[in-house]
């Protein structure tokens, strides 16, 4: 009797998306309370724009049934405002919109784009707490607690990145796959460069998740100067001497660009202080490129953090600061590795990398 219930009630389903056409999808809502105004369907082509809308009066209920001819992003909203949707339509998909989610009643990429939300789900709930216990510690201005949820967040951002490639990887031929690479929060230019060569780039070429997959890759690419010779530099240290890049040559330096303000930096700096013993002992040398305008947020900042290598400043904004333009540095912290030859070896290390360098 049970199998039966079920069995009709899926034949009751697909009965509700016979009466669209091959080339066109449904999407349907339930309302949890009566709704009064206006339902708009939304597609993103080069900007966001209102496809369709219907109007509703003490109403639960309202359904679309629109032409498409490729797989493609919607977006149901409401006004007066409430909390939207989000779905991946294609031809002869249908849809029902319920209780803050999607059922798929009939196509494939948002029952992916379903299975990649209960995985990531959880994660993002997890960074939803440590961003409450963040915002607790601010309040209480407790810096150790600010300092180790800050190494907590990037973890989990980390983690929440890496487990959407995956994801991708799995369902490369995918709209999806496209989707969710669009909105993607790389740095790394390789890390772009591997997700690109990974999905469609030749199916979907028209969709909007496309376009900004390829505008955030070329961005990162055109800020990417690994493997080149280090532009030259002459700034000054904090006892005003002189200090230029020639000045390293013949010697591996790691070069830092940081600032006052930017928690990040100061978190990486501390990290760099623990094994400065074994970078030195290593014969690598640390240059600090400073970024702050005012000499005495620079100098209170560097005895805060008990910095022990060579820093220098321009005293100048990020914006005008001309060696940060010359490295193409957009975001901090970052840092260089570079040969004694001059080249540039390696673009934002991490710990490992530098601890297991070899410079003999």
């Amino acid at each position: 009797m049970i199998k039966n219930i079920f069995f009709f009630a899926c034949v009751l389903a697909g009965m509700a998306c016979t009466s669209q056409s091959k080339d066109e999808f449904t999407v349907k809502g339930k309302l949890d309370k009566p709704f009064t105004g206006t339902v708009y369907l939304g597609h993103i082509t080069d900007k966001f724009t209102n496809i369709d809308s219907v109007q509703l009066t003490n109403a639960t209920e309202f359904s679309f049934t629109q032409h498409i001819s490729n797989p493609d992003k919607y977006r149901i909203s409401f006004k007066p405002y409430c909390n939207g949707y989000e779905f991946i339509a294609e031809a002869e998909g249908c849809y029902e919109l319920k209780n803050d989610s999607v059922t798929v009643i009939q196509g494939k990429e948002q029952e992916l784009m379903n299975r990649y939300l209960k995985t990531i789900t959880p994660i993002r709930q997890e960074a939803e707490k440590l961003m409450n216990l963040y915002a607790e510690a601010e309040t209480a201005k407790d810096e150790k607690a600010l300092s180790e949820l800050r190494e907590k967040l990037t973890q989990h951002f980390t983690k929440e990145q890496q487990t959407t490639v995956d994801f991708i990887k799995s369902c490369p031929s995918s709209y999806t796959a496209v989707d969710l690479a669009g909105n993607l929060l790389l740095r790394e230019y390789p890390e772009w460069k591997e997700v690109y060569e990974t999905v469609d780039t030749i199916n979907y070429t028209y969709s909007y998740a496309f376009r900004s997959l390829q505008e955030k890759m070329n961005e990162a690419r055109s800020l990417w100067i690994q493997d080149i010779e280090a532009p030259d530099f002459t700034t000054t240290d904090i006892n005003g001497k002189t200090v230029k890049l020639s000045d390293f040559k013949g010697n591996y330096l790691l070069l830092d660009f940081w600032a006052s303000w930017c928690r990040p930096c100061r978190d990486k700096a501390k990290e760099i202080k623990k094994i400065y013993p074994q970078l030195k002992a290593k014969g690598i040398q640390i240059c600090g490129i400073n970024l702050d305008d005012e000499r005495k947020k620079w100098l209170d900042a560097s005895q805060e953090d008990g910095i022990l290598w060579i820093n220098t400043s321009e005293q100048k904004s990020f914006r005008d600061n001309q060696i940060a333009k010359d490295y193409k540095v957009t975001q901090i912290p970052a840092l260089f590795v570079i040969d004694p030859s001059g080249k540039i070896v390696k673009q934002n290390p991490d710990i490992d990398y530098l601890l297991n360098l070899t410079t003999k």
